[in-house]
């Protein structure tokens, strides 16, 4: 019987990390995927696909959010979604390839087949052809992702009843479009449509989107949704939802009915912990299908570890390639920096996008830390007003004891991109004082940095001067 020092049980963005990081190593390393190709739903079902959506739809509506006298451009919302999504299939091809060629090269082996546990360091896996492999590990990593909830109580064979994953798989764009759930996915596709100009109700049960986010920021981004036309139904809780012939139906608590042409169902996700073997290590998943880990991934058996969706928030791409490495750093000793661990970034491909990192200013009171905010407007950015973002928004968190920066909430044109500036400086331990020194180009976003500490230092005089008095 073979015997691996790892076997990774999925190969998403976790998964292939840190097999990779193991492989590069010279440790023997196995990864078991279930599906034809690796990248799990980052490549496959969710991330590039739904993004390059996104970018489709931000060239289709150019013109009118940055409009020019006599031009006038709209798209034509009866092609296919496939045609909306043309480069997906490169991007993914270009993806699979990559991942392959990276784990080729770590000597990394890799088995197609699903696995399962027998105990703490052996794995069975059966292969396509129905054939069953066993192999024996040191070490186990479980990064199996997660997959849409599906309520026992709504028909998703009916096709105007989709989650995220059927939603991509329509034969055409919906005529109008309800979403049940303002999490990232729900958010993010409520952006994507309104954004092609078809009609688009949200329907979050909660008081505001994403509660996990900067107040400021959230509320930012829920006006400039309701400004691109989103219907926003905030603390509407849906009771019933059946498909028609013609139109998707959701009944809400308080009686009034949403009708549309299809219905996205968005509330949470379920962690792919079923057939894995747990009960064969006393491992535990909660009800929501996710496994709980300590500050190093280990599960409560010793031998397995777990990352990315499995083990819930934030569920993202980014954290879990950083949870991947982290995993596979911790199990093996090896020496090298882990800091990172506690600044990843958070990108959400809403419209507009925010980035996020490190406390927003309500963490940092409830951490007792007595923190001050410099806000930057995108408005008053030379290169803010050339891409028409009028409403976008830059918040820098500065602790006042010793002015270092401890937090980044962005939501504006490269949200996602300007918030790695402030994970750096927060990872390195930076203070005001860098930001208002720096040289940025001009024009360029990257020059919110400097007024936002401008504005901190300015609220730093302030609460000084009325400590003095």
């Amino acid at each position: 019987m073979a015997r691996y020092d790892l076997v990774c049980i999925g190969c998403g963005p976790a998964g292939e990390t840190a097999a990779v990081t193991a492989g590069q190593r010279g440790l023997r390393v196995l990864v078991v995927e279930s599906a034809g190709r690796p990248g799990g739903a980052m490549v496959n079902t969710g991330t590039i696909a739904s993004k390059v959506l996104r970018e489709t739809s931000l060239v289709c509506s150019a013109f009118r959010r940055r409009p020019v006298p006599g031009i006038e451009a709209r798209p034509d919302t009866n092609l296919s979604i496939s045609a909306f999504m043309a480069r997906t299939t490169l991007v993914q091809m270009e993806e699979h390839d990559r991942i392959e060629e990276t784990l080729d090269r770590a000597g990394v082996e890799v088995r197609h087949g699903r696995g399962r546990l027998l105990g703490p360091n052996r794995v069975e896996i059966t292969l396509p052809d129905g054939s069953i492999e066993q192999v024996d590990a040191a070490n186990i990593l479980l990064a199996t992702g997660s997959r849409p909830a599906r309520p026992d109580w709504i028909d998703f064979d009916h096709p105007r009843l989709v989650d995220a994953d059927g939603l991509l798989s329509l034969d055409r764009m919906p005529s109008s479009l309800t979403i049940v759930g303002g999490g990232v996915i729900g958010s993010e596709y409520a952006c994507i449509f309104a954004e092609l100009g078809i009609p688009t109700t949200l329907v979050e049960p909660r008081s505001g989107l994403m509660r996990f986010l900067d107040d400021e920021i959230r509320e930012r981004l829920e006006g400039e949704m309701i400004e691109t036309g989103i219907d926003l139904r905030l603390g509407a809780r849906p009771v019933a939802v059946r498909g028609g012939e013609k139109h998707a139906i959701v009944e809400l608590e308080s009686g009034e009915t949403i009708e549309s042409e299809v219905l996205l169902w968005s509330l949470g996700r379920q962690g792919n912990a079923d057939g894995l073997g747990l009960e064969a290590t006393g491992i535990r998943p909660d009800d929501r299908g996710l496994i709980a880990v300590d500050e190093d991934y280990r599960t409560s058996c010793p031998s397995v570890h777990a990352v990315g969706d499995l083990i819930g928030f934030p569920a993202l791409a980014s954290t879990s390639i950083e949870q991947g490495r982290v995993a596979a750093c911790r199990m093996f000793g090896f020496d090298e920096d882990r800091a990172l661990a506690a600044t990843v970034p958070m990108g959400i491909y809403t419209i507009p996008a925010i980035g996020h990192v490190g406390r927003t200013l309500e963490e940092a009171g409830r951490d007792g830390m007595d923190a001050i905010v410099g806000r930057a407007e995108y408005r008053r950015n030379s290169r803010g007003r050339m891409l028409g973002d009028d409403r976008g928004l830059l918040k820098l968190v500065v602790d006042r004891g010793n002015e270092q920066v401890i937090g980044c909430s962005v939501v504006g044109e490269d949200a996602t991109e300007l918030v790695h500036m402030a994970q750096f400086a927060i990872s390195t331990g930076q203070k005001l004082s860098w930001f208002e020194q720096a040289c940025f180009n001009y024009p360029s976003l990257t020059g919110l940095f400097r007024e936002a500490a401008e504005d901190a230092r300015q609220a730093l005089h302030l609460a000084d001067s009325r400590t003095a008095a």
